[in-house]
């Protein structure tokens, strides 16, 4: 069953944790007030953390919310590796205004490269990028 913790404050936004242990599916929230304004998604697979989704409203962009997402999800598991799939999404949150979508894929992975995310030789997948400890 989900279980939500608030677990910090980063500037006005409420940082809280959801998980799912049947899933071993962990959410970390941003909120503005009762607003959900970012999220990153991450399935514990075992041997790796896999991040499915990250994500930030379209009118809260521009701000390092993801950054600060990531970051915490990397500070948090520090000894573990961390996988993704390095595309392009587009959210469709009833919450969001329609999303335009967020960084092209070519932008992205230089995104992720900041946060020391590389591609993974060692897989098909020309998507996959790891961190490794």
């Amino acid at each position: 069953m989900p279980q939500s913790t608030e677990s910090a404050v980063t500037d006005v936004y409420a940082l809280t944790r959801k998980t799912d242990d049947e899933a071993n599916e962990t959410w970390l929230l941003l909120h503005d007030k009762d607003l959900l304004i970012a999220f990153v998604d991450i399935i514990d697979c075992g041997h790796e953390l896999w991040i499915t989704d990250i994500a930030v409203s379209p009118g809260y962009r521009g701000r390092g919310l993801a950054s600060r997402l990531l970051k915490a999800v990397i500070h948090e598991n520090s000894s573990a590796d961390i996988a993704l799939a390095c595309c392009a999404i587009t959210m469709d949150l009833q919450e969001w205004p329609k999303d335009t979508g967020g960084l092209p894929t070519e932008a992205l992975a230089a995104w992720y490269a900041r946060h020391g995310f590389r591609p993974d030789p060692n897989e098909d997948a020309a998507d996959r990028m790891t961190r490794v400890p």
